[in-house]
């Protein structure tokens, strides 16, 4: 029993203290509370040289130092630690551009807090700076953009938004081809994080349906909906013929859903198929 009582409060303590790969810093010196601000015991880590603003240290001798103090910490995720000197920089106007990008995308997102450093030391930003994001940028909370200076210099910098997203979940297992309702549908706040897709935050405004059979609960993305045809299978259509300028309709009925332009079966009231042309809701135009 004492084994096991010690074993597991050295995996509460390794889950307490992990080291991470970045740190800044505003002194040379390095203490253990610049690196875990919880942490009791303070002592110093390491002193880095005051004509550096950048400075790289193993891993592995961190975790010694940190040894010889009586405290384990967890290295195995990271094999070399960073150390950028803080930048005297306001990166508010930065701040401002991610916010409205996320706020524009997602008008259901809460911002409680966006945190930018530097990869290296600034001494200051150009003047009306703009990041540069990548597409995709928007799928996570946290992640990387750089913008160019006077002299078209990239420069690098990570971003970490903390917010809440209201997005639409599943309140009950939907079938294929269903139609996306506020039935069965409803919006539920989850923390912003990671999205491997993009979260739908409303239902859209073109009728929607379910593009696969979908559980209850579920996070829904645009990749579980689709646009409903505008021809449905084995829905009446209006049959537009145009012959020497006058335009004839007759009805019909279609064999094969489509959308707009899609070439598609009919089945007229003759019982002869024909092939024609999606040219509206429930409208074809005879080929």
């Amino acid at each position: 029993m004492t084994k096991l009582l010690l074993l597991l409060f050295v995996l509460l303590n390794l889950d307490a203290y992990e080291l991470s790969k970045n740190y800044e810093y505003e002194n040379n010196i390095i203490y253990s509370d610049d690196l875990f601000p919880t942490i009791e015991k303070k002592f110093e880590i390491l002193k880095i040289p005051s004509d550096q603003d950048h400075y790289r240290l193993d891993a592995q001798v961190i975790a010694k130092t940190f040894e010889l103090n009586g405290i384990s910490i967890d290295s195995t995720k990271t094999r070399y630690v960073n150390f950028t000197k803080r930048s005297p920089v306001d990166f508010s106007p930065l701040k401002q551009q991610l916010a409205s990008m996320f706020t524009e995308r997602y008008p259901t997102i809460r911002i409680d807090d966006i945190t930018i450093s530097s990869r290296g030391y600034l001494a200051a930003l150009p003047k009306n700076v703009r990041g540069i994001f990548d597409e995709r940028f928007y799928q996570n909370g946290s992640g990387t953009f750089y913008y160019f200076d006077e002299q078209g210099i990239r420069h690098y910098l990570d971003y970490s938004v903390r917010a809440t997203i209201s997005v639409l979940h599943s309140n009950q297992k939907v079938s294929r081809k269903e139609r996306l309702s506020g039935f069965n549908t409803l919006l539920k706040p989850i923390p912003f994080v990671s999205f491997k897709d993009i979260p739908l935050t409303s239902i859209p405004n073109q009728p929607a349906r379910f593009r696969s059979n979908v559980k209850g609960g579920q996070l829904l993305t645009l990749r579980n909906i689709e646009t409903i045809p505008l021809v449905l299978k084995n829905e009446k259509v209006i049959v537009e013929v145009q012959d020497k300028g006058v335009i004839v309709e007759f009805g019909a009925r279609a064999t094969q859903e489509g959308a707009l332009y899609d070439i598609i079966t009919i089945l007229k009231n003759d019982g002869k198929r024909a092939k024609a042309k999606v040219i509206g809701e429930n409208r074809v135009e005879l080929l």
